[in-house]
């Protein structure tokens, strides 16, 4: 019969500790501040790797129209990186560079010379 108890008791603190947890990323904006700023780091990282490898991107941007979205395809220009943007040299148009913000970076799929495959999704 002791057994009981401590089970009960253990499962009880288990929901106590899920349900504030979920009560706190429910209600406050912090959860969702750090998830985004996790995967720009993410991000930031693997357009670092890209670099120094000379891997061919394909981004997709978020566009501020609803449905849409724009595909850029090309290499990183330079070694150094700012935190929040990044010089992209364009595959169709090798004297275009074009400047984007990481932050409208959804999705990243990177091909190194190598024939290594990396995609990542926020």
């Amino acid at each position: 019969m002791e057994k009981k108890p401590k089970v009960l008791n253990k499962l009880g603190k288990f929901i106590l500790l899920y349900s504030t947890t979920l009560l706190d990323s429910f209600l406050s904006d912090d959860y969702d501040k750090r998830v985004e700023k996790k995967d720009s780091a993410y991000i930031y990282t693997k357009l670092q790797e890209a670099s120094l490898q000379n891997s061919l991107l394909v981004l997709q941007l978020k566009t501020e129209k609803v449905d849409k979205f724009e595909v850029l395809v090309g290499w990183v220009t330079g070694k150094n990186l700012s935190k929040d943007q990044i010089a992209i040299k364009v595959k169709d148009n090798p004297q275009l560079i074009r400047v984007v913000s990481i932050e409208n970076i959804d999705k990243i799929s990177t091909l190194s010379p190598t024939g290594k495959n990396v995609k990542f999704a926020r």
